[in-house]
């Protein structure tokens, strides 16, 4: 077994049909030549960057992005913003805060644009974090991916069930060369915060409010703020 590799056991529980690759031999950007035998070949938990490694960041321009920004140039990478425009009520406000963010952090920035998804006023929106995975995919193919997800949120596609799916996904389909990178995974919001304010994030160019152009005040995103005592 590679060194940092999960054991076969605890790989397995992420999922039923996983992929078997047998006495194979590949090359892992972040291991180097490895014999692989019966185990997917990267442990997603435990990438780190090596000489000029690049991935792309879903930054949306909040907080908890932002720090994961902060995180990945601490830890040496090459980092490509991807900012996606996928009909929401904030949109500009985020995209201004998204280049703001990435021009402090000295990082490349693209847009993407999705046209078509179901958008509610406010709240969850189905689907949002598989789609902003697949985009990203697709627009940055080859190099890893980074997400913001935290803990303690009620939704679906912020829980380790699944980044694990995610992350077995992305194994049958570039065989351990991709991974999806989730520093923030075991962080409540107010741990996040916190890293915020020690890594010294600008949160003053941070933008959160999930409704219009403009901080509501109201919403969860909202509320998170003026509990960390952040001015939207």
């Amino acid at each position: 077994m590679i060194a940092g590799r999960l054991p076969t056991t605890e790989l397995l529980e992420l999922g039923s049909g996983l992929p078997r690759w047998v006495d194979e031999t590949i090359r892992c950007p972040f291991w180097g030549v490895a014999q692989v035998r019966d185990t997917p070949p990267c442990d997603h938990r435990l990438v780190r960057a090596t000489q000029r490694s690049r991935c792309g960041l879903l930054l949306s321009g909040g907080i908890d992005s932002a720090v994961v920004a902060s995180l990945l140039r601490s830890q040496g990478w090459l980092v490509e913003a991807l900012w996606v425009d996928y009909g929401q009520p904030a949109a500009v406000a985020e995209r201004a805060a998204s280049r703001a963010i990435s021009d402090h952090y000295g990082m490349d920035w693209r847009e993407m644009t999705v046209r078509g998804p179901h958008v509610p006023p406010e709240g969850e929106v189905p689907g949002r974090n598989d789609m902003f995975v697949a985009v990203a995919g697709t627009c940055v193919p080859g190099l890893s991916i980074a997400i913001g997800v935290h803990a303690g949120t009620p939704y679906a596609d912020c829980s380790k069930r699944w980044l694990d799916a995610w992350r077995a996904l992305l194994d049958v389909q570039h065989m351990g060369t991709v991974a999806l990178l989730a520093p923030l995974a075991d962080l409540h919001k107010g741990q996040v915060l916190a890293l915020a304010r020690e890594c010294g994030v600008p949160l003053g160019v941070t933008y959160s409010c999930e409704r219009a152009q403009g901080p509501c005040g109201q919403c969860l995103s909202c509320q998170d703020r003026v509990a960390a005592s952040v001015g939207a």
